[in-house]
């Protein structure tokens, strides 16, 4: 891939790539136990885990692992990624099922209902009116009293963007080798309209627990 090229979650070369040198894979580590910390404290009885645009699927993983009595569903419209995650979560057995689908078709992908949906850096590619469709068919899927965590980047005023986007290696490190921008890269959106499209999908608490720049752990209940 040359510059200025495109890159695909569809390309098991750009995946690849993607994958082997996610800097920001380990500081995710925090805002996903906060997640579960915050399960836990509920008392959250905890059956079926979804998790959206799930990639090599980290987020799904911790959850099984938590809470050992769920079941979880990977989906993702990678099949690249789909190829990883069988390897990353096949110590979990039977306990996940793997559905091929964008996040934006959650609603007509044959998901059985939810307890958790979560989901880590995959909703920012879509447009403002998918993400808010989204939204509201994450709140459909999940039962009374469920949970949604969508760690994700978030867009900000003014120039901050760009400016977090300047120091944010001084935080997780430096790629060793370029990474071309991906196809389905949409503008990102302000943690304002995150929050207002999830009280409009019928959220009746939502909050932002954790955030790093440009990057930041959404939470919202049923």
């Amino acid at each position: 891939m040359t510059a200025g090229q495109i890159g695909s979650w569809q390309s098991a070369d750009y995946v690849g790539r993607w994958a082997d040198e996610d800097v920001l894979g380990r500081v995710l580590e925090i805002p996903r136990r906060i997640s579960l910390a915050l399960l836990a404290d509920a008392g959250a009885e905890v059956r079926h885990v979804v998790d959206l645009g799930s990639g090599e699927g980290p987020y799904l993983a911790d959850c099984l692992r938590a809470f050992p009595e769920a079941r979880g569903t990977w989906l993702d419209s990678s099949e690249p990624m789909l190829e990883r995650a069988r390897e990353t979560l096949a110590g979990l057995g039977d306990r996940v099922t793997f559905v091929v689908a964008p996040a934006e078709k959650l609603g007509t992908a044959g998901v059985e209902p939810a307890d958790v949906v979560v989901s880590s850096r995959a909703l920012h590619h879509l447009t403002p009116v998918d993400l808010a469709r989204a939204y509201r068919e994450v709140r459909e899927l999940l039962r009374p009293g469920g949970w949604f965590f969508n760690l994700d980047h978030v867009g900000a005023a003014g120039d901050w963007e760009q400016r977090y986007r300047r120091i944010r290696e001084q935080f997780t490190g430096k790629r060793r080798r370029e990474l071309q921008p991906h196809r389905e890269d949409e503008p990102l959106q302000p943690v304002a309209d995150h929050l207002r499209y999830l009280e409009q999908a019928g959220f009746a608490a939502v909050d932002v627990p954790w955030r790093l720049l440009y990057t930041a752990l959404l939470a919202a209940r049923r």
